[in-house]
């Protein structure tokens, strides 16, 4: 691109002068190279109008051919040498699928403060346009970076300014940071290319890791966790109830919960439970002390609201779970016009009388629902609420919610993040399901979301799913959990997904402690409680096991996977009677069809529970389990290559059950063929 001759800009602590390539801040170079330079002379030339990508293409790289990753780094670049703030955005702004605005205030300078430039810049500086990767050790941010008063992204080096080295779908963008992951030229898996830092950064960064390890170790040893302990009360906000029925809403009942949630998760000494463990207590005739003992907290806040006149009251009682009294009654009234307003009002109020009851401090967050599209929220709420239930039909309504989120706010990085989740969920279902095609679209919500929110715990959750259920890039997925319990430690979601990446892996004890942390948060997840009796399992504890799952069905007979676990475990401890009177639970509760009851019943009567072994693989092919179940079957009749003919296509679908070949006992019989060993080896699991 031809630089501009005859203007130079200013806008915040930067002058940009095109003619002569300089980008300065308060005097000093920037380095920047010379596409992103020439990115920022064109975005700041049309400052305030929109800069399609296809423009940028044309007038930058001109008659090369490149993606659309590669204006995506260009921008990375140029906001990194800006120190912009990604929640704020003052400077660029992404309008999504079409291109960018530059946003911040310009000014035009003349010749005569052009001159004063000039001779005021010392010309052994490094110049604004480098050849380099853009990094300067005395530039402002690197100052930054190493104070810890701001964080700035960066992008993987080893690519060249016309994209990604590898080949990109037009949907794959670029994350912050060295959290890129963007799908590659193998379709099944996605990369993540770490980023190099300055050898500073990485000392401090490893001390912080040090410290942060002795603290998790200290927790962990003492029996205390990062969401409680000691003094802490412990507290569940229910939904609100309408005075009037008619007018049910979850902007109400939902919305203000979720917003006097997080108002007193920022008060220290308070353990609240999240919004996942209390909207089922929607229930107009719900019991608040019950509610309490099933949280197993020493407090409910109970709520009711009427809408009148355009104002909404909310009446909030404090109750003692121990000794079922009220302790407090607190009163609020609000203009019911802006519902976010509305919420964030009554959640102060509320939350302040709390402050002073308990005698807690707050360390004032700001709101985190993350849009000022009421729709958009309402939309979210509900589609994480179905997105809990874990079942086929429930994860399908709650992507097309999530998906109708995003669309009326692009901007939404929790609506995505959630999207990410409900699609990386629904790529573990059965063989009906295209798991490439979900696990992509994860991908590309995921991207989203970190785009708009490089700390979002949701999406680093979402991040580690997908790594250790996927891309089997388990080092990676370590990683990625580990910084979502780090930006979050009172997710209950997070400990519960790096629970699952640990017992996976055959770090069972380390398993166990993190599921009863995700437990402790949220007591009343029976996915929680039942991923628990998995960990039980592949610590060979199979007594412990069969009682957990066994206490999951009591509590919720339709949560049908938790009997395939419990006979699994049955089956381990030899009792194989039982385990055929859980199997003919299963199917009534699965609503299996009389011949397939009859079927089994027939083979257990002639054959005992081998027959049954083998009269499930050979109904397999008919059904719409994963693969991996039926090398499980056949493996326990002794079809070995029935096995690993399924086992390979198992592999060849990635589904969620090939990163546990080394600790599933069933497969037992498998590993000392040299197939099962090439097989681990592909995986990455030695």
């Amino acid at each position: 691109m031809e630089r501009d001759k005859g203007h130079t800009y200013e806008f915040a602590d930067f002058r940009l002068i095109p003619a002569e390539g300089l980008l300065l801040r308060n005097g000093s170079p920037i380095p920047l190279s010379p596409k992103a330079f020439s990115t920022l002379v064109l975005l700041v030339e049309q400052h305030g109008h929109l800069v399609d990508k296809s423009e940028l293409i044309d007038r930058i790289w001109q008659n090369t051919f490149v993606e659309e990753a590669a204006v995506s780094r260009c921008v990375w670049k140029i906001r990194n040498a800006l120190c912009e703030d990604s929640q704020k955005k003052e400077f660029i702004q992404t309008v999504p699928k079409r291109g960018y605005r530059f946003v911040a205030d310009v000014s035009t300078i003349g010749a005569e403060e052009k001159s004063a430039i000039r001779d005021s810049t010392d010309s052994s500086q490094l110049p604004a346009v480098s050849n380099g990767n853009g990094s300067s050790a005395a530039s402002e941010c690197d100052k930054l970076k190493l104070s810890g008063n701001k964080i700035i992204t960066t992008l993987p080096e080893n690519n060249d300014e016309n994209g990604y080295n590898g080949k990109m779908p037009p949907s794959a963008r670029f994350l912050p940071a060295e959290h890129t992951s963007v799908l590659s030229v193998n379709p099944h898996v996605a990369q993540i290319k770490p980023v190099k830092r300055s050898r500073k950064l990485f000392l401090l960064a490893g001390l912080a890791l040090v410290l942060v390890s002795s603290l998790g170790f200290y927790f962990l040893t003492t029996g205390r966790t990062t969401s409680g302990g000691g003094d802490k009360k412990r507290i569940a906000v229910l939904p609100l109830k309408p005075i009037n029925t008619e007018s049910r809403d979850d902007i109400y009942e939902v919305g203000i919960a979720d917003s006097l949630i997080y108002k007193l998760s920022s008060m220290k000494g308070l353990v609240v439970r999240p919004l996942s463990a209390v909207r089922k207590y929607k229930d107009l005739e719900q019991d608040p002390l019950a509610a309490g003992r099933e949280q197993q907290v020493d407090y409910i806040l109970e709520s009711s609201y009427q809408l009148a006149g355009g104002h909404i009251r909310v009446t909030s009682r404090l109750f003692n779970v121990a000794s079922g009294q009220i302790e407090e009654t607190y009163k609020s009234e609000k203009d019911a016009a802006n519902v976010f307003a509305m919420q964030d009002a009554i959640a102060g109020q509320v939350g302040n009388f709390l402050l002073a009851r308990f005698a807690a401090t707050s360390s004032s967050p700001m709101a985190r629902r993350g849009t000022n599209n009421v729709e958009a929220y309402r939309l979210y709420l509900q589609g994480m609420y179905l997105y809990g239930k874990r079942t086929p039909k429930a994860s399908k309504k709650a992507v097309e919610l999530l998906d109708q989120a995003v669309r009326l706010d692009p901007n939404y990085a929790l609506a995505w993040a959630g999207k990410a989740h409900a699609h990386r969920y629904r790529g573990n279902l059965g063989r009906d399901t295209n798991t490439y095609v979900e696990y992509q679209n994860s991908a590309v919500a995921l991207n989203e979301a970190l785009l708009l929110d490089k700390d979002l715990s949701e999406a680093y959750s979402a991040l580690c799913e997908n790594k250790y259920y996927y891309e089997w890039d388990f080092a990676g997925a370590e990683r990625e959990c580990k910084r979502a319990i780090e930006l979050d430690p009172n997710s209950s979601m997070a400990h519960e997904i790096y629970g699952r990446y640990l017992f996976h892996r055959g770090h069972v004890d380390e398993a166990i402690i993190e599921l009863k942390t995700a437990i402790a948060l949220d007591p009343t997840s029976l996915f929680n409680q039942r991923n628990l009796g998995i960990a039980l399992y592949y610590a060979g504890r199979y007594d412990e096991a069969v009682g957990q799952f066994k206490q999951v069905i009591a509590t919720d007979e339709n949560f049908t996977t938790a009997y395939l676990w419990l006979r699994n475990a049955l089956e381990m401890q030899g009792n194989y009677s039982e385990a055929f009177e859980w199997l003919m639970k299963a199917q009534k509760a699965l609503s299996a069809d009389e011949e397939t009851v009859r079927l089994y019943k027939t083979a257990y009567q002639t054959s005992g529970y081998q027959g049954v072994l083998r009269a499930q693989a050979e109904r397999f092919e008919k059904g719409n389990s994963h693969f991996y179940i039926g090398a499980i079957l056949n493996a326990q009749i002794g079809n070995k290559n029935k096995a690993f003919e399924y086992l390979e296509k198992s592999y060849q679908r990635r589904e969620w059950g090939m990163n546990s070949l080394l600790v599933e006992p069933h497969l037992g019989s498998l590993r000392s063929d040299p197939r099962f060993d090439e097989l681990v080896k592909r995986i990455g699991l030695k």
